[in-house]
């Protein structure tokens, strides 16, 4: 029997797999069956092996396939090497999977926060292999759905909702006017707050939190002629919101963090209107989140505050 290099060799391990079934069976037509390859392949591979070691790990006579005593020994000792082999694979794969980044998606109805600045805050959380995906311009139904089949890990949306799912956390954000700045602003702001009321179906500003009815609530951008109070057009699209009242001396009433995301050059041509009216949204979080996203949903509710 010559000697094996364990430093210049190398043994194919689909070879000592072949070798222990076929230890295992003593049987070329079933061991070949659990390989899922033909006879022919299956003895290429053992005498493979018996090459490489310089020695019969098969007898084969009239009583059929038995084990020489090298072979005997060897199926034990390829047993544990086998087993080694696939905790190791077992080991890498896991590894594999930790270094992949993970994907966190969080929608809102429309851009209440400056994501810049959110994924700023995100990461120096040490969440280096999770990458923030921001998405805008979803609907409430849209998040609802793209939530229940885990799509979609953190939703924002306004309160109330009719939902199976509970707030991880509710806010609230003030609400503020936004006009063209110079645009002769006459509104008298106690009447003009009953007009929104009605007009976003508001059932009180008098009272600290306001419930908003989705259909048609303040989800999206509702943008109105300053002149008239008549409905320009309905977006989520925040520059569309922008331009419109700008270029039509039109007006909206939206969440008071909206005006970060809204670039220098437009925001210098608008003014922004305090209100005593208030909005709570509520943080939605997926019922299916994949447990190594747990943390960081963890981590996006508590940044909320800070951003």
């Amino acid at each position: 029997m010559k000697g094996i290099n364990l430093n210049g060799g190398d043994m194919d391990i689909r070879n000592l797999k072949a070798f222990i079934v076929l230890a295992e069976t003593l049987n070329y037509h079933k061991a070949s069956q659990i390989l899922h390859i033909s006879q022919p392949a299956l003895t290429k591979r053992i005498n493979a092996l018996e090459e490489e070691f310089g020695a019969l790990l098969f007898s084969r006579g009239p009583g059929g396939t038995r084990l020489t005593d090298f072979g005997q020994k060897t199926f034990e000792n390829a047993q544990k090497l086998l087993g080694h082999f696939e905790q190791f694979q077992t080991q890498v794969n896991h590894d594999l999977q930790d270094d992949a980044p993970h994907y966190l998606y969080v929608s809102s109805c429309f851009s209440i926060y400056n994501s810049g600045k959110m994924k700023e805050q995100f990461f120096l959380g040490k969440q280096e292999k999770v990458v923030l995906v921001l998405m805008t311009g979803l609907t409430f139904e849209q998040q609802m759905s793209l939530l229940k089949s885990g799509l979609l890990h953190i939703a924002i949306v306004p309160l109330p909702f009719t939902s199976s799912l509970i707030p991880k956390k509710i806010f609230t954000e003030k609400l503020v006017y936004l006009f063209k700045k110079d645009s002769n602003w006459q509104h008298n702001s106690a009447e003009l707050n009953t007009e929104m009321a009605s007009l976003y179906q508001l059932i009180s500003t008098d009272e600290r939190d306001i419930p908003i009815d989705f259909t048609g609530g303040i989800n999206i951008f509702s943008i109105y002629d300053n002149s008239n109070m008549n409905l320009i057009l309905k977006t989520n699209d925040i520059m569309v919101m922008t331009e419109l009242i700008i270029k039509h001396n039109g007006f909206s009433l939206i969440p008071q963090k909206v005006i970060r995301s809204i670039p220098s050059q437009y925001l210098n041509l608008l003014e922004v209107l305090e209100t005593d009216m208030e909005i709570d949204f509520g943080i939605l979080c997926s019922p299916v989140i994949d447990s190594g996203l747990i943390n960081e949903t963890e981590l996006f509710s508590l940044l909320i505050d800070n951003i």
